[in-house]
């Protein structure tokens, strides 16, 4: 990684191949998860305080060579609609619901790892 993460507040989080292909192009510029204890635990303190952070590094996979890319971390929010689908250029559909959460996602600022021309195609 070229960008220094030293005092940065980075949550890092890891994507399968598709969310991690429509992301690293800037094309979903925000990224869902389901309601749980584990994201939870990344999203707020101890207290129930939100926690604040400067970056989201995503990886996609495992080893000492996996894709990544950062991006500025924008907040989140607590999904409030009944169910909505949305669809991207891969395949890939996110159904959000209530009670999910909602990180916003700002300007992509390196990738790391990745060769764009192993994109999934339809």
């Amino acid at each position: 990684m070229s960008i220094d993460l030293t005092g940065k507040r980075v949550l890092r989080l890891t994507l399968s191949k598709k969310p991690f292909e429509v992301m690293v192009t800037g094309e979903k510029d925000f990224e869902h998860r389901k309601k749980g204890k584990w994201i939870e635990s990344r999203l707020f303190d101890k207290k129930g305080n939100k926690r604040d952070y400067d970056l989201v590094l995503f990886f996609n996979g495992y080893g000492n060579d996996k894709p990544y890319f950062i991006v500025e971390y924008k907040g989140f929010e607590v999904y409030d609609k009944c169910v909505s689908l949305m669809s991207f250029y891969n395949g890939l559909t996110v159904d959000a619901r209530i009670g999910d959460y909602i990180i916003q996602l700002g300007k992509i600022l390196e990738i790391g790892n990745y060769d764009n021309r192993k994109h999934t195609s339809l």
